[in-house]
């Protein structure tokens, strides 16, 4: 013991690394929704959640202005939502 008064401390941190960066939330959504026009698409949703979801919030005000919008499925699941496709427009 004598001289370790001035020996490098030895610690071990792998305990404050755990806490650096936690995954709460993460939502992935298809890219592209296809169908014909008027058509009802499931929407895929792959939800990963810490503490669970209650309900998403869809912004769906430019799918509206051209007719189509975005409703929940009517399950039980935060998940379950589709897309109602709009008229097609040529051009």
């Amino acid at each position: 013991l004598s001289g370790s008064r001035y020996d490098l401390v030895q610690r071990n941190n792998n305990i404050i690394l755990e806490y650096k960066k936690q995954d709460i939330l993460s939502l992935n959504i298809p890219h592209d929704i296809n169908g014909t026009e008027h058509s009802t698409q499931k929407i895929q949703l792959i939800v990963k959640s810490k503490y669970g979801l209650d309900r998403i919030v869809w912004d769906d005000s430019a799918l509206r202005s051209q007719g189509g919008q975005i409703q929940h499925g009517g399950s039980q699941s935060a998940q379950d939502y589709q897309a109602i496709l709009p008229a097609y427009v040529q051009g």
